[in-house]
């Protein structure tokens, strides 16, 4: 009897070395419940902008950092709208002055991540939804502070139910040592990023492609990340992403057969502990499944709280997704190898 026992003890779960993982997936699910039944406009974006508040060695915020972080975004955000209302007719003078402040984001260390982060896609966004109206610059600006507000509310929230502990430890490590980077290595980055960026730009400001936003907003986040510039880890990021993608259209077709939010929840959760316990692991690739369980949760939120051609939108989020993540990795690879082709010469 007691050989048995002792069998069953040695497959037990060691809650404590999970609580990371729950905390990730229990708790953007969590957010994306609330949100779903508070309904407010933009409300899926809620959930997917909490997840860096969740990710391996994120720390819950104090209030002065909250606070601060709101009062920062809405500053960057209305200088933003002022900028876009000021020089957007005037492409010579408003390119130059985005890539610029673009710039600036990809290279400072002064600014914490997350809070670089909204400030990339409000600088990203708000100038090309203008394009159209310049009351859709601003709407969108305020739906931008209320969600990073939701956002960090509700993550904090999360911090209460799975609070810290020691097996958050490790992750802490790591991330404090991927963030630490020379003056010179954060610049030619930067620099690297804004060559990339540049032709999507411009492609967008000339043809007026407010309404594929998505894309150009995708392809800025993940410019985020120096470790693209591996020609394997951009294959797995876009793998990564258009699994998330397909389990969004398995999503959605689950819920066109049981419409319950009990089971959106339930499914959302299952689907984000495949990702999620990828995420936190050892995996050299680990981090590259984040992006795809935001990628899940954009596409299940957006197609949701759509009335009408739902099923056409899942299709094009995913279409638009997977060309932003294609773009960035085939970006990178080309200018790793004309930068490598440019060292060989001067060797």
């Amino acid at each position: 009897m007691l050989g048995k026992l002792q069998k069953i003890s040695s497959f037990s779960i060691e809650w404590g070395e999970i609580v990371p993982v729950l905390r990730y997936v229990v708790g953007s699910c969590i957010i994306l419940g609330v949100t779903s039944l508070m309904n407010y406009d933009l409300a899926y974006l809620t959930s997917v902008l909490a997840l860096g508040y969740l990710a391996p060695g994120a720390k819950p915020l104090s209030l002065k950092q909250g606070g601060g972080f709101i009062i920062i975004l809405a500053i960057i955000t209305g200088m933003t709208v002022v900028f876009t209302e000021l020089f957007l007719d005037y492409a010579l003078v408003f390119m130059p002055l985005l890539l610029l402040s673009l710039l600036w984001l990809y290279y400072t260390d002064k600014l914490p991540m997350m809070v670089k982060l909204f400030s990339l896609v409000s600088l990203v966004i708000i100038p090309f939804v203008s394009i159209d109206s310049g009351a859709i610059g601003s709407y969108i600006a305020v739906r931008l502070v209320f969600n990073a507000f939701m956002a960090i509310i509700l993550s904090q929230l999360v911090f209460k139910i799975f609070p810290l502990c020691e097996a958050d430890i490790p992750f802490e490590k790591k991330k404090e040592e991927a963030e630490k980077q020379s003056e010179i290595q954060r610049y030619k980055y930067a620099v690297s990023i804004i060559l990339i960026l540049l032709p999507v730009l411009l492609v967008f400001y000339m043809f007026k492609l407010s309404s594929s936003i998505l894309v150009l907003t995708f392809i800025a986040i993940l410019s985020m990340s120096p470790s693209l510039s591996n020609p394997k880890v951009g294959l797995v990021l876009i793998i990564a992403n258009i699994l998330g993608g397909i389990f969004g259209i398995l999503a959605y077709r689950l819920l066109t057969i049981v419409p319950n939010f009990i089971f959106m929840i339930l499914l959302a959760m299952s689907i984000g502990l495949f990702f999620g316990s990828r995420l936190f692991s050892d995996n050299k690739y680990a981090g590259i499944f984040g992006s795809g369980f935001s990628t899940f949760l954009l596409i299940l939120g957006s197609v949701t709280s759509s009335d009408a051609e739902a099923g056409s939108e899942v299709w094009s989020r995913v279409i638009q997704i997977s060309i932003a993540v294609s773009y960035v990795v085939i970006a990178f690879g080309i200018l790793n190898r004309i930068l490598n082709s440019r060292k060989e010469k001067l060797s």
